[in-house]
């Protein structure tokens, strides 16, 4: 806690211990001025700083309420709906988060990441082969991709999908 450690000459000055301390600044005794400097740590000036990271794995509701330190003022969100459907999923619960960031100082992003369990097999897309809406055609792919033919199908329209792919070692 850095308001309770930071010190000069050994006075601890953010814990809200300095309290009317007298400096000296005149050439004549008794020239001085008192200073006192609150406490700073953020449960005292009313901010709380925290990150949180964790999976979903499950569609279902989500509804959450952000504490505020005091008890009190605390802010709920709007229930949001996490599934694979348009319109729902981890976007939306980021957009319900950040459309309350002026009141509650709380912005969120996400990242969503598959990971296929077992190497790509040569085979070709169907003609209506598509990704989030976006036709990407038929692609015809060697056994891991070795032609590269898929992952590069797929980025060739990342922008627009959201979707990036890439292969690991085993295809």
């Amino acid at each position: 806690n850095i308001a309770n450690t930071t010190s000069f000459n050994g006075k601890q000055l953010l814990s809200g211990n300095f309290i009317n301390q007298e400096f000296q600044i005149g050439a004549s005794s008794n020239q001085t001025i008192k200073a006192t400097i609150g406490a700073t740590q953020s449960s005292k000036i009313g901010l709380t700083r925290f990150e949180t990271g964790g999976r979903i794995s499950t569609s279902g509701e989500v509804q959450f309420t952000l504490k505020n330190y005091n008890g009190i003022d605390d802010f709920q969100f709007q229930k949001v709906v996490i599934s694979t459907s348009v319109g729902t999923g981890l976007g939306a619960l980021a957009e319900e988060i950040n459309k309350s960031a002026d009141q509650t100082g709380v912005r969120a992003t996400f990242t969503v990441e598959t990971r296929g369990m077992a190497a790509v097999r040569a085979g070709t897309t169907s003609d209506d082969f598509a990704i989030n809406g976006v036709t990407i055609g038929q692609v015809a792919y060697e056994d891991g991709d070795g032609n590269g033919a898929l992952v590069a199908a797929i980025n060739s329209v990342k922008d627009t999908t959201g979707v990036e792919a890439s292969i690991d070692a085993n295809g």
